[in-house]
């Protein structure tokens, strides 16, 4: 099979390195890809954009071949049922949250592994769930691919990865994995039955549709949808075909009723006619889209089939594990590396289509713990750079802090254009509150809350049209963390702030950027007068306790005044001063300095 050269490296049968690229990285990472579905303008940008990180992604990344150690695979080599011996399979890694972005990295994945050879995609599922939009766009795309498909679920598929999962011609798992949980939700909100209806109909719809065309047993995925609805596997009498049915069908099938008597048990809660308890829908869930009817039996079935085993029993919303799911016939075999997927698929070849570094690297710059990171780095190195202006150093770090913050998750599809408009604005809003109206009031807070939304936004997928998309309501979780993780990123920097302040002039390295001066004699000789306690002030430890000057600007209480004919950035004990008076200074506490009004 031709090798997928940027995005993973062929392993046949007989040689080739076992795994390249790094893949206990990318098992950190959601997938991503380089393919955007955007204005021709903002594709442009992040093009631009990618090229620059990519640079910083040959040095991040390293490329670690690992081993594979030979498993034996459940039930066998062969070649799985359906599919083509000696296949060339391409293996797509789906990881992290599903949304927009996670369309457009299948799309250009599976059309380059089309397009080299690949006759089989296998996509390997590690996913939460995610957009329930994206999902189905998803699901449906993989149903209309020209090849055979697989999904691996390693280890786990839940909510929009089972939709994803059941779009495929195969499940196959891990031999620790779990699938299921597929309820649209709204983190604390309890939907109307309205808004239910509204978000279950095309969830329920996609897995009835997937069902039929790949052969599954729509009753395990409505159970996965809707609180109430159990799941038999019975057999039929006379054939010994099996299938696996709600209690509505149950009723009919096991229980000889009448397709409306069953329907009317379940609603409420009798026993069918060979005593098997059948559970009662709560009223309000009775009358709901997605609640259980006869959905496969028909008249002809009426006492037909027998019961085998009771699969779920309603309480709670479907979740298989592995074992489960094999035992449902809902997975196919058991999964645990790329040897034993060879092996079960009977394939010539298995080849990893993985993202490039750049979305590999840009996608990991947006988890949580790493956002925190960088606001640290940021605000401290600004505030490095401020307390030794001309340091340089610190002020790089700083701006690479605040690319990476910005730059990363726009790459990646998560971040809206007007998120960094927003940002860049609170930006402007806290200069010119520095520069042009000193002190700390209305321009000061608006432009902290904007940089504060921004930076929060940026990382939580958004939905709809126009120009302000807003994050889809079941990312309130992500919203949530997002928020958590900034205030983490602002506490951090406050603490390092405040250490630096204390112990600037102590610190390794920090210490030899301070020019520090001899005592200075007292008023007739009698006693030394203390150095400056802040030895990083602004003035390079020049200014004394003691020393006089002028106001330049209003203190209120902060402002600007010149003192040893250097012009400084000074504070007040909450007196406000005028320009042009005389001030002295009080104290000197790192880059503190504070005045009061001569004569005071």
């Amino acid at each position: 099979m031709p090798g997928f050269t940027e995005r993973g490296l062929s392993r046949g049968s007989a040689a080739g390195p076992e795994r390249a690229g790094g893949r206990c990285f990318y098992m950190m990472v959601g997938l991503m890809g380089v393919t955007m579905e955007s204005e021709p303008v903002m594709a442009v940008i992040r093009l631009f954009l990618s090229r620059l990180l990519a640079v910083a992604a040959v040095l991040v990344v390293p490329v670690v071949a690992t081993g594979v150690d030979d498993v034996p695979v459940a039930g066998g080599g062969g070649g799985a049922a359906g599919l083509p011996s000696g296949a060339n399979v391409a293996v797509l890694p789906v990881r992290g949250l599903i949304y927009g972005y996670t369309l457009s990295s299948i799309e250009q994945r599976a059309q380059q592994a089309i397009r080299e050879g690949a006759s089989v995609i296998v996509l390997e599922l590690d996913t939460p769930g995610g957009l329930v939009d994206s999902a189905l766009k998803i699901s449906k795309y993989i149903k209309g691919l020209p090849v055979r498909t697989v999904a691996w679920i390693n280890p786990e598929a839940y909510s929009a990865g089972i939709m994803i999962a059941a779009a495929c011609n195969e499940i196959v798992m891990a031999p620790v994995s779990a699938t299921g949980d597929c309820a649209p939700i709204v983190p604390g909100m309890n939907l109307s039955p309205t808004e239910r209806a509204k978000a279950l109909s095309p969830i329920l719809e996609e897995f009835r549709d997937s069902a039929r065309a790949q052969g599954y047993d729509y009753a395990l995925f409505h159970a996965m949808c809707v609180l109430g609805v159990e799941v038999y596997q019975v057999e039929h009498t006379a054939t010994g075909r099996r299938r696996l049915v709600n209690q509505a069908d149950y009723g009919v099938m096991v229980g000889g009723d009448s397709l409306w008597v069953s329907s009317k048990r379940v609603g409420g809660g009798e026993s069918s006619a060979d005593g098997e308890a059948v559970q009662a829908l709560p009223a309000d869930q009775a009358t709901l889209v997605g609640a259980a009817r006869v959905n496969v039996a028909t008249e002809a079935d009426r006492g037909q089939w027998k019961l085998v085993r009771k699969i779920h029993d309603g309480t709670t919303l479907l979740t298989l594990n592995q074992q489960r799911a094999m035992d449902a016939g809902l997975a196919k075999a058991l999964v645990g590396n790329e040897v034993e997927l060879e092996q079960y698929l009977g394939a010539a070849s298995v080849t990893a289509v993985l993202p490039t570094r750049t979305a590999l690297v840009a996608y990991w710059l947006t988890q949580p713990w790493v956002r925190a990171l960088l606001m640290v780095t940021l605000v401290m190195g600004v505030y490095l750079e401020m307390q030794a202006p001309g340091l340089g150093v610190a002020g790089f770090v700083a701006v690479v802090s605040l690319t990476l913050l910005v730059v990363a998750p726009f790459l990646v599809g998560l971040a809206q254009m007007w998120h960094v408009l927003l940002f860049a604005g609170g930006v402007v809003l806290v200069l010119l509150e520095i520069f042009v109206t000193p002190g700390f009031g209305v321009l000061g807070v608006g432009g902290i809350v904007c940089m504060f939304t921004g930076l929060v936004l940026m990382v939580v997928p958004s939905v709809g049209q126009g120009p302000l998309p807003l994050p889809a309501p079941e990312m309130a979780q992500r919203l949530q963390d997002s928020v958590l993780s900034t205030l983490v990123g602002i506490i951090g920097s406050v603490i390092g702030m405040y250490y630096l302040t204390k112990h600037f002039g102590s610190l390794p390295v920090l210490n030899r950027l301070i020019l520090k001066s001899a005592p200075l004699a007292g008023a007739g000789g009698g006693g030394a007068i203390t150095h400056v306690s802040g030895d990083g002030a602004i003035g390079q430890g020049r200014v004394q306790v003691g020393d006089k000057g002028e106001a330049i600007t209003e203190l209120r209480p902060s402002g600007r005044a010149r003192v040893n004919e250097r012009v400084i950035d000074v504070v007040t004990q909450g007196e406000w001063i005028e320009p042009k008076h005389a001030v002295r200074v009080v104290e000197v506490q790192g880059n503190r300095i504070v005045v009061e009004a001569e004569g005071a």
